[in-house]
């Protein structure tokens, strides 16, 4: 399957946005029950991403010119979460049935999703990777970037250890700089007021991509709405058998 990415890889002032992507086989699913590999972490979407995905290429048929070992650590990670999202599609089709339970009623459920529906936005300029913003309160300068695949390691990490700064833990991993200060640490967003940090996530917002994994459904009992999310990081995500559409 010849995948478009939201965003690209950007290198040498080109745009490598294309790639093929390979379905799953039995080495991967090696991969996604090795408990040492997937448990506390998310050790199986490199090996995913390096084994399933060849051919970066530019809209014209450019080849980046590196392994896919190499330039799955320039994918934003938008484009790594719509790349796993194909190689669930690709090797399964495009029915999904999500265990869920409504937060109203408590009911369990499963619901049918259509992966090829789900909702991607490109950037809105794909050579455009940081944005500059003067922050309302302290005026200082901060530079947001995207989040590129080891920054997801780095917010895996950063929720598991301590969920209890899930914000801030969270949102210097947007930064570039803050101020003159370069490699931002969570701690470095502890004292900024509200409004300066609300100013960082709408702008991270308005620089990135999207694929929209948060699922909204109707309870089957209730029929009250309620949302999940698409879990695309977890090995689950590509070990269930597909499941027809009803």
């Amino acid at each position: 399957m010849l995948v478009e990415l939201p965003c690209g890889i950007l290198k040498d002032g080109e745009i490598y946005d294309r790639v093929l992507v390979k379905e799953l086989t039995g080495r991967q699913q090696n991969y996604l029950i090795d408990m040492e590999l997937v448990a506390d972490s998310l050790g199986h979407v490199p090996k995913l991403l390096e084994e399933l995905t060849i051919d970066y290429q530019t809209r014209e048929g450019k080849p980046l010119g590196l392994p896919s070992s190499e330039a799955i650590y320039l994918l934003p990670s938008e484009d790594v979460e719509c790349l796993l999202l194909k190689i669930r599609e690709v090797t399964y089709g495009a029915a999904y049935a999500i265990p869920v339970r409504c937060p109203h009623c408590t009911k369990q459920q499963m619901k049918q999703v259509k992966l090829d529906a789900i909702e991607m936005t490109k950037l809105p300029d794909k050579t455009v990777r940081t944005k500059v913003i003067k922050l309302p309160r302290t005026a200082m300068d901060a530079e947001i970037k995207l989040l590129y695949l080891k920054d997801l390691f780095n917010l895996y990490k950063a929720l598991k250890d301590n969920p209890k700064k899930l914000y801030t833990g969270t949102l210097y991993l947007s930064l570039k700089r803050l101020g003159d200060k370069e490699q931002v640490k969570e701690e470095d967003l502890l004292d900024l007021p509200v409004a300066d940090l609300a100013a960082i996530e709408d702008a991270f917002s308005e620089l990135r991509g999207s694929v929209d994994t948060l699922l909204t459904h109707e309870c089957d009992d209730c029929e009250k709405e309620f949302d999940t999310p698409l879990p695309v990081m977890d090995p689950s995500f590509f070990v269930q058998s597909r499941t027809p559409l009803t």
